[in-house]
């Protein structure tokens, strides 16, 4: 127990049996991810109606440098938060009574943070050998680095509102997309859309200012400047901010060196099977906002909570992961030409091997957060820093060979070594927690699938496809049809105490 617990220690309570408890958890998390899948599903559907047209409109070679200019902004973003959401979401999970201190400490760190961001990427801006036009477009962009201390989502997940978290989400794109819709032509400066994202990110900022206020009955985080408060927080956080800045090379070194590689089409391509992923991966980084808060829960309990907590996640993920990957694999050309049009079909190489990052991060999430929550931030630093090293070295010798190719298989053997690391180091440090087994049985089904699809496919490119999901999904049912019923009775009927 924290010391704090210790000092104050919880009131008595009526005995709840462990059945029941686990019972409510379970369909707290259940309920909470329908909640934020709901929120995201809908902010994606208006992000891909946005990006589609984006890169219709431009064609891709225009295309291209704006998904250079959303890679390179990645790197200027993650230090304004540096692992500050992370931490405050452990924190407030573990002791609720420090939330409104920890909400104005962070905020006025994020916004110190922001204004060094911002003149760093200035300097960059002024460095690059790139036409003036993308140089604006970076800069309006780095505006809205100003924005990004009051974004306030982890505040929401650390008391369990995801709600307010899928509105959120739902509130930029709308914003996002609408705006781009409505003023995009072919002709039109690219700076515009930096003014697009400036005006999305400040409408979120103030809606999520708003809830705090009002729904929540925070005071508003006024800025403060106690640099001995505020150092401690970086102390702690810091390892996390680094693990997501290297982990951002894993993801988008490869999008940043083919930008200053190639100036055809290649880039286009990357970017807009780039981008199919990471709304893909939207979701898989929503799970484990969702569920960690019960890991760091988890803490407190015997080894054996977690493994049990870990263990039928893992099976779920290893399933979910591996049928998107195989489905939009077998699929990849019909999904890019329908989304971005017949100039994006020499995407479909990269595509393809990009897709299979999916069930690899969804594995590596879990012991990437545990680490998180049993305070092994420092670990993950090395397993992150280390895969990072491997992403760069592959890219460099991948891109100039492969071009967009190259920079797919970059990145996929850069996460296979990340979840080979984080993987050892729970084991080490925590507790064994194995997925051979829950990844066997999905890859089976997902074997005798692409069977049936080379059978059919000669009548039909979606008929076959139909078949071998489902051939896949009765797999699924056959052999994890019961815990299915029995998540579907956790979200309809209220846990029984």
């Amino acid at each position: 127990m924290s010391a704090a617990a210790v000092r104050n220690p919880a009131p008595e309570v009526p005995s709840i049996t462990a059945a029941a408890m686990t019972e409510a958890g379970r369909r707290r998390l259940v309920v909470n991810f329908v909640l934020l899948s709901a929120g995201e599903l809908i902010a994606k559907l208006l992000t891909f109606a946005a990006f589609a047209h984006l890169a219709r409109t431009l064609q891709a070679e225009r295309y291209g440098m704006v998904e250079f200019t959303l890679a390179v902004m990645v790197f200027f973003t993650l230090p304004v938060d540096l692992g500050l959401g992370s931490y405050g979401t452990r924190e407030i999970a573990r002791n609720p009574n420090n939330a409104a201190a920890l909400l104005r400490e962070i905020t006025s760190l994020r916004l110190l943070l922001a204004g060094c961001s911002l003149a760093a990427l200035l300097v960059f801006i002024a460095l690059i050998h790139k036409s003036m036009e993308l140089k604006l477009l970076l800069a309006f962009y780095g505006v809205s680095l100003l924005s990004g201390p009051i974004l306030l989502q982890w505040f929401f997940q650390a008391h369990d509102q995801m709600h307010w978290v899928a509105m959120g989400s739902i509130l930029r794109q709308l914003v996002f997309s609408v705006l781009v819709l409505a003023s995009v032509r072919p002709e039109m400066p690219l700076v515009y859309l930096g003014v697009i994202e400036c005006v999305s990110v400040a409408a979120v900022g103030i809606y999520c200012l708003a809830v705090v206020k009002s729904r929540m009955r925070f005071s508003l985080p006024v800025p403060m400047l106690r640099l001995g408060v505020l150092s401690r927080h970086i102390r702690e956080c810091w390892p996390i901010g680094i693990t997501e800045l290297a982990w951002a090379f894993m993801w988008y070194f490869a999008t940043v060196l083919l930008g200053f590689l190639f100036q055809d089409e290649s880039l286009g391509w990357f970017g807009a099977s780039h981008r199919i992923l990471m709304a893909l991966h939207t979701f898989v980084w929503l799970y484990f906002f969702n569920l960690f808060p019960s890991i760091s829960r988890s803490v407190h309990e015997p080894p054996e909570y977690l493994s049990g907590l870990m263990s039928e996640s893992l099976r779920v993920t290893a399933w979910v992961g591996i049928l998107g990957a195989f489905g939009l694999t077998i699929l990849s050309r019909e999904a890019l030409t329908t989304i971005y049009g017949q100039d994006f079909a020499g995407a479909v190489p990269a595509f393809s091997v990009l897709m299979w990052m999916l069930p690899v991060a969804m594995l590596s999430g879990h012991y990437r957060y545990i680490l998180i929550a049993y305070n092994c931030q420092k670990r993950l630093l090395v397993c992150t820093s280390i895969s990072a090293v491997a992403a760069v070295v592959l890219g460099v010798s991948l891109v100039p060979l492969f071009g967009a190719t190259g920079a797919a298989w970059a990145l996929l053997l850069a996460n296979v070594l990340n979840l080979g690391l984080v993987f050892e180091s729970v084991r080490r440090r925590v507790v064994a927690i194995p997925f051979r087994e829950q990844l066997t049985e999905a890859v089976g089904a997902m074997t005798v699938a692409l069977g049936v699809f080379f059978v059919f496919v000669w009548v039909n490119v979606w008929v076959a496809a139909a078949l071998s999901v489902a051939t896949y999904t009765g797999a699924l049912v056959l052999s994890h049809g019961r815990p299915a019923v029995t998540l579907y009775k956790l979200v309809v009927k209220r846990g029984q105490r």
